[in-house]
Parts: structure tokens; C-alpha cells; sequence
């Protein structure tokens, strides 16, 4: 099992007595993303998904996740991104 990757906050979020000042993000797994896929229909943009994978991979409440900074929402999504497969870069018509 691979060890989480640790994002170090630059915004503190207060939550339940507490102040939370980083977060941990494990690599999903095939399971999260057919939940996400399947959740799809009922998330009507990319923020909620984003907000839904955060969620899921950091453990943390989505109630959390709205409360953070948007610069650290975006750090989090930029680190889950990594953990994806690219596509294939578009096709130019260039010769390479």
C-alpha cells in the first residue's frame, strides 16, 4: 500500500475543535473512480465532482472541503490530477 501524499495547508481550517493544517491524499483506486462515474449523473459540475474526490481521497468531510481555501483546494485537485493517467496529447499534424 502506498503512503499518502501530505499537502501542508496554507490556509488552517477550524472543524470540530480542531484545527486542521495539512492533509493527507492516498492515489485512488479503481472503486473510487467508478463511484465518481456513477455519482456523475447526480454532481451537475466539475467543482462538486472535484469536491466529492477530495473528499473521498483526504478522508475528510465534504462539509471540510468547502471550508478550505481555494488555493488549497486547488493544490489538493493538482496532486489527485498527478495521480491520474494522461490521455494522449492531441493530435497536430505535426511531424514529430
Amino acid at each position: 500500500m502506498s503512503k499518502p501524499h501530505t499537502l501542508r495547508l496554507s490556509q488552517p481550517i477550524a472543524w470540530d475543535g480542531k484545527d486542521i493544517t495539512e492533509v493527507g491524499i492516498r492515489r485512488p483506486k479503481v472503486k473510487d473512480l467508478r463511484a465518481m462515474e456513477r455519482d456523475a449523473g447526480n454532481t451537475p459540475n466539475q467543482i462538486d465532482q472535484g469536491v466529492a474526490m477530495a473528499a473521498l481521497l483526504t478522508d475528510l468531510p465534504v462539509e471540510v472541503i468547502d471550508e478550505m481555501d481555494a488555493v488549497d483546494f486547488a493544490a489538493i485537485s493538482e496532486v489527485i490530477a498527478g495521480f491520474l493517467p494522461q490521455g494522449p496529447a492531441p493530435a497536430t499534424g505535426a511531424a514529430l
